[in-house]
């Protein structure tokens, strides 16, 4: 075989023309897709910007018609607006209603009725699926327009998110007995951990009236997973509003949980709770602080804090001199330090350098708050 054979077959002995018409076939693709590519952004932009102007107007129009008078007549004003323009001045109510309170919001409520919004959501809320659903539930909720808690409890209770957004349209609408039937979605036969949203939402439900929380939670909490009971407890610790007599044994039964979070998260529950001579027979508070959890132990010394009596802060500096942990023992003096004055508290040696950073960390609250109180005069 000849050299020049050999170099043929080692090339594929492909054709010039074939090389060439390859190559060009190649440009004209990229050509063609540049071309395609510039085009459709210009387009997007025009759109963009006919968008944008027609979203002026339509925002002139609305102003106009919520501040010009007492009749705003938005049937008329709506009959008169293209789809599109439909369109663009939904995206606005929903804008203006995340913004604006009192007459002004409730001006607005017959815009989406004009719109046909709330009869839409309702129909999304029955036959709609999960993401519709969550659209209708955020209309009616901006809207103030609730539907009853039945067909909520209905269509919304699937998951955590539809459990909380369901409740969240009650609270946004006032909804008689708010606190009862806003536990009642988000909690009852729940067997998952709600979102941050969720969590915010409950305590929004509850912060009036906690009593049904603790209620549903004596009767569910030994059913829930750890994840949702903590979160409970959360909610349950930062309400304002403390109830007398709230059962609180799922509390101290949660102080036993094989949860180390859970068991935290029921002893700072309980912090409020310390004037109940009843609940006070239930705790061990001297086996609590033995726990093997530095966290857990950080988190009797608080309850231990905000009880405040002089019982309570004799059995925090006991615990708080045998603690071996140096960030529970910061937390120990934390929880001592409003209490050095009314009850002469010396620290124990243990707690020395965190005592001394707990008091700096005091003092300079105390300093911000004096010179906010002094620039608010």
């Amino acid at each position: 075989m000849s050299a020049r054979t050999l170099a043929a077959l080692q090339v594929g002995a492909v054709p010039r023309w074939i090389v060439v018409l390859s190559a060009l076939v190649l440009l004209s693709l990229l050509f063609s897709t540049a071309v395609l590519t510039i085009g459709y952004s210009v387009l997007r932009y025009l759109r963009r910007r006919r968008r944008d102007a027609v979203r002026e107007d339509l925002r002139a129009g609305l102003l106009q018609r919520l501040y010009g008078g007492d009749d705003p007549d938005w049937e008329a004003w709506v009959a008169t607006l293209s789809t599109r323009e439909r369109s663009v001045t939904e995206e606005l109510l929903d804008e203006y209603l995340r913004e604006l309170r009192g007459s002004d919001a409730r001006a607005l409520f017959g815009l989406g009725e004009a719109l046909g919004i709330p009869e839409r959501a309702r129909a999304d809320l029955a036959n709609g699926d999960y993401y519709e659903r969550l659209g209708a539930l955020t209309w009616l909720g901006l809207l103030q327009d609730p539907p009853s808690v039945e067909a909520l409890e209905r269509h919304c209770t699937g998951t955590p998110r539809e459990r909380a957004a369901a409740a969240k349209v009650l609270y946004l609408s006032d909804y008689p007995d708010l606190p009862s039937k806003g536990v009642r979605l988000l909690l009852r036969d729940a067997s998952e951990a709600f979102t941050v949203f969720g969590i915010d939402t409950l305590y929004r439900v509850v912060e009036s009236d906690p009593g049904p929380l603790f209620e549903r939670a004596a009767a569910d909490a030994h059913a829930w997973p750890p994840a949702l009971l903590q979160q409970v407890l959360l909610v349950a610790r930062n309400v304002n509003t403390v109830v007398g007599d709230a059962d609180l044994s799922w509390v101290v039964t949660a102080l036993s949980s094989p949860d180390e979070r859970t068991r935290a998260e029921a002893a700072r529950a309980l912090g409020g709770y310390g004037w109940r001579p009843s609940l006070r027979g239930e705790v061990d508070v001297g086996d609590l602080g033995m726990d093997p959890s530095p966290a857990v132990r950080a988190s009797v010394y608080r309850m231990l804090g905000e009880w405040g009596d002089a019982d309570a802060v004799e059995t925090l500096v006991w615990l708080a001199a045998m603690e071996p942990e140096s960030r529970a023992r910061v937390a120990a003096a934390e929880a001592l330090v409003p209490h050095r004055e009314r009850y002469g508290v010396s620290p124990p040696p243990a707690i020395a350098d965190a005592w001394s950073w707990a008091t700096a960390h005091a003092s300079f609250d105390e300093l911000a708050a004096d010179v906010s109180t002094e620039r608010r005069r």
